[in-house]
């Protein structure tokens, strides 16, 4: 995986047009991005290098690699004496994140309707981001939801044909993927299908002003229809009393 697209199997060189074969670093990045936006780590836990390498079997070179990236991506963070932890996602953080989003993601749409980038060739694009929403949603998997998810705003931003904009909107990529998994959590997947159904008609119907006021109110409602701080806190305590009834069963033996 690379910075341009995060969650791509592969990807061409512009000169040659040779797929790029998926790495070590790959493999390990897709695990941390997993196991968050399943709710497996959950914000502002511990990532241990010698926990990754052992449950994926793999050395520490990769593996450092690997938390390098996902920390210039703002996914995890790391300090000295501190370690290394998965990234907060809070309310305010997701305001934040909210201003981002709405701002690259309405002036996106705004362009690729004013250059007519609206028809069939798109409605195909979209029905396809849908499908794998509706996919990930009928396995009730997290984290395939949330790449899906991931997906569609891609590929709605990337009508635009401005890569300086899209460039800033990938710089998210990994972060929304996890935030979109997470909260699958709190709110029902057939839902957010259903959001980003009526988002794809309104984009398509060319009407820039209705675009844009779909565009904010997805946005908006996506990260406020649930409290993800709330969320997050039940499942850090379903997780805390799972691990404590797995450690007495254990010491029963």
């Amino acid at each position: 995986m690379i910075a341009g697209h995060p969650n791509s199997t592969l990807e061409a060189e512009d000169n040659w047009g040779i797929a790029r074969p998926r790495t070590l670093v790959d493999h390990a990045v897709d695990a941390v991005i997993s196991a968050a936006a399943r709710g497996h780590i959950l914000p502002w836990d511990r990532i241990s290098e010698p926990d990754l390498v052992r449950q994926l079997g793999i050395s520490r070179v990769p593996i450092r690699e690997a938390l390098r990236l996902l920390e210039s991506q703002g996914v995890v963070t790391s300090e000295p004496y501190k370690g290394i932890r998965l990234m907060k996602v809070t309310n305010e953080r997701l305001d934040h994140i909210i201003d981002v989003r709405i701002a690259l993601e309405t002036l996106a749409c705004r362009r690729a309707i004013e250059q007519g980038r609206i028809g069939p060739p798109e409605r195909r694009e979209l029905d396809e981001a849908i499908r794998g929403l509706r996919k990930a949603a009928a396995e009730n998997d997290a984290y395939a939801f949330g790449l899906a998810d991931t997906a569609f705003h891609r590929t709605l931003c990337g009508f635009a044909g401005n890569p300086v904009s899209g460039f800033l909107w990938e710089s998210l990529a990994r972060q929304l993927t996890i935030i979109f998994g997470l909260a699958t959590l709190g709110k029902s997947m057939k839902a957010i299908v259903a959001e980003h159904t009526m988002l794809r008609d309104v984009f398509l119907s060319g009407d820039v002003a209705a675009t844009e006021a779909a565009v904010r109110e997805h946005i908006f409602d996506q990260a406020h229809d649930i409290d993800i701080e709330a969320v997050i806190s039940k499942r850090r305590s379903a997780s805390t009393l799972t691990t404590e009834v797995s450690t007495k069963r254990r010491n029963r033996k």
